[in-house]
């Protein structure tokens, strides 16, 4: 009977978390450029082009402005988030790494 772990399936497996943090890394910028390009076509666009209707009313002009930034906002945060994790793999490992012994130290014992 086979006892033995697979390394792949272990969480200390060194390359699959370099490869999880970079595909969040790099998906945190596509999404951040997602949403600028929302925000730049459904937003900007018709500001500038005078389509935009601008209510005279206070608390609908806050409603508005509000409205306005929901695109990059809401790609600022998932891009923070997706970099936190990256970051969080990256100090996990840091920290498990720095848990085990070296190589070193174990040839000499």
């Amino acid at each position: 009977m086979n006892t033995e772990k697979d390394s792949s399936f272990l969480f200390a497996n060194e390359n699959a978390i370099f490869r999880i943090a970079s595909i969040a890394r790099v998906i945190s910028w596509v999404v951040l450029t997602f949403f600028l390009i929302i925000f730049v076509v459904n937003n900007l666009i018709p500001i500038f082009e005078g389509q935009m209707n601008w209510p005279q009313e206070f608390p609908r002009l806050l409603l508005t402005i509000v409205d306005l930034f929901y695109a990059p906002v809401m790609g600022l945060f998932y891009f923070l988030v997706l970099q936190g994790v990256a970051q969080a793999l990256n100090l996990g490992l840091d920290i498990y790494f720095g848990f085990q012994p070296d190589e070193e130290a174990e040839d000499e014992a």
